[in-house]
């Protein structure tokens, strides 16, 4: 990141934007206000916009791109957007996902990387009628929600809403799929970063070496590694880590079979290293983040 280069994250929203709603991995919000628009943004989350009215122009890696009425615009993580201009009319509605709920909540499939590889190539997608009523009806529901924040599964509510929206949202971009190949163009580089991650869902998190990827796909553990920073914004270790810790996370939460066998399961040499691990991308050992999978952290800000 540059020394001009804001960085724009879920925190970083909170701290400067008027939100609707916020829980540690979700954001709403209907306006740009407040977010800082001068320097370039470099984006450290998932923002999906749609547009009810008026305009947005920015330029997104350094592509122009214009959003109007009926329109969303999706920003990948790791993308940079600068000269952001709006019309006075606006009428915005936004949510941010941070990129590890991003990877935790969607299905990691090969046909999830042919969405993103789209969205990343086509920011902006224009609705026909039928799906700016479904946008605007989910957005109602969502604001019916809002209004009430009591409930012992409020938090689990919101985030299947989210996941309803991210979902329909990966539908009809790969419906764009089916008749566009990326302006008839995909960069090799494309091609070995989506081909890795589809390894590591197979996978399921079992193999943790750089380098046995990196002989799968027939290049040095180096390049691998500084294809997957250029693609991605993130090493190769780090996706490797993301994919072991979401398994881990999901037999925590949604098993009853014990810490040991877990790390058994996981390949790991001993639960020492298992629990260290853990430690590392949760800040909690494997024990203390089972006992408290089912605590609430709302921090709704209205």
């Amino acid at each position: 990141m540059t020394d001009n280069e804001l960085k724009v994250d879920i925190e970083s929203i909170i701290n400067e934007a008027q939100t609707d709603y916020y829980d540690g991995d979700i954001v709403v919000m209907e306006s740009l206000k407040n977010i800082p628009t001068d320097n370039p943004c470099k984006l450290e989350l998932l923002i999906v916009i749609y547009c009810a009215r008026g305009r947005v122009e920015c330029c997104i890696n350094d592509s122009y791109h214009r959003l109007e009425k009926g329109n969303i615009m999706i920003c990948l993580p790791n993308s940079l957007v600068t000269d952001i201009n709006t019309s006075d009319d606006i009428d915005l509605k936004i949510l941010g996902l941070s990129s590890k709920a991003l990877f935790r909540s969607l299905d990691l499939s090969k046909n999830f990387w042919n969405i993103v590889l789209y969205a990343s190539h086509h920011p902006v997608i224009s609705l026909n009628s039928e799906k700016q009523i479904l946008m605007n009806r989910f957005y109602s529901l969502l604001q019916f929600k809002l209004e009430s924040m009591d409930g012992l599964f409020h938090r689990e509510i919101m985030r299947s809403l989210f996941q309803f929206a991210f979902y329909e949202l990966a539908e009809l971009i790969a419906s764009c799929t089916d008749n566009t190949i990326y302006n008839g163009v995909i960069r090799q580089g494309d091609l070995l970063f989506r081909r890795f991650m589809e390894l590591l869902a197979e996978n399921g998190g079992m193999e943790r070496s750089v380098s046995a990827y990196a002989e799968k796909l027939c290049i040095t553990p180096k390049y691998l590694s500084s294809l997957s920073k250029k693609v991605s914004g993130r090493t190769a270790l780090s996706w490797i880590h993301q994919f072991t810790i979401d398994a881990i996370i999901k037999r925590l939460r949604y098993s009853n079979i014990t810490i040991k066998e877990i790390s058994d399961t996981m390949n790991f040499p001993n639960i020492s290293f298992f629990g260290k691990f853990v430690k590392s991308q949760t800040g909690m050992s494997p024990s203390e983040y089972r006992r408290n999978m089912y605590s609430f952290d709302r921090r709704p800000i209205r």
